[in-house]
């Protein structure tokens, strides 16, 4: 009985083991209205406020108010729940863009191998012609995104864009606006590349082709580990953006 009793915790511990959900419920305890910096990196060396959303470090002020929070979204056979941070919702006429920072860890283990971030985003208006929305950074205040994810209008509708450091390729496919979409990232240290998957079947097996890709070149290259999620809000862009989660394989996304 006790073989049998310890097989089955193992067996268990194993299937647990093969999610590999690094981050999630990121935004757990937050409701609808609320801000989402609890608090802000004033130097570049301010100890790091782990697995929390700060206003990200600034050499000069930043006087833009924190992001708030929205709706849930959700996505039929995505697991990942709770509510949203709202996109835009600044005065007529505000100019600039704020970055809040949710940090991940101070270490060196997000690096050298194969990441994934997905998330949620539903764009209800874009007036600029390109935004990245959500970033990944070698620091926890913050700064020198190494990855981005960019959307740009395109005739009433959006496309998506997979930026590694200096370079970017946009999706050759358009997506509704108005309209919830999952986005996977894929961070591949290994073959220096950062591809997106728009709307993917949640199957078992990863989808053999993503929907776009960039690759890197000698100057643009995946070196630093990423410490921070980063989330950037401006002007000329309305919707919801959530349901984010940090795996390191594709059984982490689809995990239930």
């Amino acid at each position: 009985m006790k073989r049998i009793t310890f097989t089955l915790a193992l067996t268990a511990l194993v299937l647990t083991g093969n999610a590999q959900i690094l981050k999630n419920d990121i935004l757990k305890g937050y409701k609808e209205g609320d801000k989402l910096e609890k608090k802000s990196y004033e130097a570049k060396d301010d100890a790091i406020k782990e697995d929390t959303w700060c206003g990200a470090f600034y050499a000069k002020p930043n006087n833009l108010p924190s992001p708030t929070i929205g709706k849930a979204l959700t996505y039929d056979g995505y697991a990942e729940g709770g509510p949203s941070i709202c996109l835009g919702g600044y005065e007529a006429g505000t100019r600039g863009a704020r970055y809040s920072v949710y940090s991940m860890t101070s270490g060196k283990e997000y690096s050298r191998k194969v990441f994934y971030l997905s998330f949620l985003v539903n764009i209800t208006k874009q007036s600029t012609s390109a935004a990245d929305i959500v970033g990944l950074s070698p620091a926890y205040v913050g700064g020198g995104n190494r990855v981005n994810i960019y959307v740009q209008k395109e005739n009433g509708n959006i496309r998506f864009a997979a930026g590694l450091i200096k370079l970017k390729n946009a999706t050759t496919q358009v997506y509704d606006m108005n309209k919830t979409h999952l986005v996977v990232a894929k961070i591949d240290y290994v073959n220096q590349k950062v591809s997106l998957y728009i709307d993917p079947e949640l199957g078992d097996k990863e989808p053999e082709e993503a929907d776009v890709v960039t690759i890197g070149d000698d100057t643009n290259q995946l070196k630093h580990p990423l410490r921070s999620l980063t989330f950037r809000n401006r002007s000329g862009i309305e919707g919801n953006v959530g349901n984010f989660r940090w795996s390191n394989s594709w059984k982490g996304v689809i995990s239930k």
